[in-house]
Formats: C-alpha cells, structure tokens, sequence
C-alpha cells in the first residue's frame, strides 16, 4: 500500500555459541530498501521469544525513524498468530506481546501478517549474519550489494504471490 513501510524480521539461535541474532530490513511501499538492522545478542534463546523481540525490535525502530504507517512480516507463524489474537501460551512471550500491543498505539496504522521463508530470506540471512557480529550492525542508505539483491528477490517473489 502507498504510502506504507515494511518491516520483515527474523532471528536466528546458535546453542553453540550461546548467541541469538535478529535480523530486521525496512522497504518503503515501492520495495526499496530503507533500513537494514543485524542485532546480535550473547545469551541462549528460545524460538519465539527471538521471533517475538525482533518484531518488537522493529517497531521500535520503525518508531524511531518516525514512522506512522507500517507492516511487520515475520515468517513465524506462532507468533504472529498470537499478535493477531493477542494471546499467547509461553508467559515469557506475553511480555513481549504486551509491549508490542503498547508499541503499536504510536502508529496510525500498524499491520502484522506472516510471510512464508521463501519471501523473508533477506532477514533469514541478515540474521545469521548477526550471529556472527561483536557490535550491531546498521545500514541506512547505502547497503551492502547481498543486502541489496536478496531484498529485490524478496520483494519480486512476494509480488508474485499476490
């Protein structure tokens, strides 16, 4: 929709190196890239708990750079699922949906839907690439080309869909 950024998430978990990793990329409404984020966190995670903090993480971004029309994609499920009805079964996740419900009262409009892999795989990379990082790392503007590419892939097979 005009005039409406997209955010898509995802989060990645290495038990071996007890680090989580979120991996977070903004498009305006014509698909182009306007933010990339790659959080990393040393800690051990638990899948929708990472899934959950990297929406939250991108709407705290999103509100940030002054935003007031989004649409958060995750490509879990559950999680997304548990936004929408606002109920979750894991209490450590509630707290996390419940800032994300405070979260979403900043925006005019602020939409969630689920995104197949297939589509978010920009994230999905951008994610793992955090695990691998000391500091976090941010890109406004200027991207780099694999940042770039996934992104356009991303964004053509999601038209495709709709």
């Amino acid at each position: 929709m005009e005039g409406v950024n997209k955010i898509n998430t995802d989060a990645a978990i290495s038990t071996q190196s007890i680090r989580t990793g979120k991996g977070i990329v903004a498009r305006n409404w014509k698909g182009e890239v306007l933010k990339a984020w790659a959080i990393m966190e040393e800690k051990l995670g638990e899948p929708e708990i990472e899934e959950a903090a990297a929406i939250r993480a991108a709407m705290q971004l999103g509100k940030a750079a002054g935003w007031r029309r989004i649409e958060v994609q995750s490509d879990c499920k559950n999680v997304i699922d548990c936004i929408l009805t606002v109920s979750c079964n894991n209490s450590n996740c509630a707290v996390i949906l419940e800032d994300i419900q405070q979260l979403r009262e900043f925006f005019e409009q602020c939409n969630f839907s689920f995104i197949h892999r297939e589509g978010n795989e920009v994230c999905h990379r951008l994610a793992k690439f955090a695990l691998k990082l000391v500091n976090d790392v941010y890109w406004e503007s200027c991207f780099p080309g694999w940042i770039k590419d996934l992104a356009r892939i991303d964004y053509e097979s999601n038209e495709l869909l709709l």
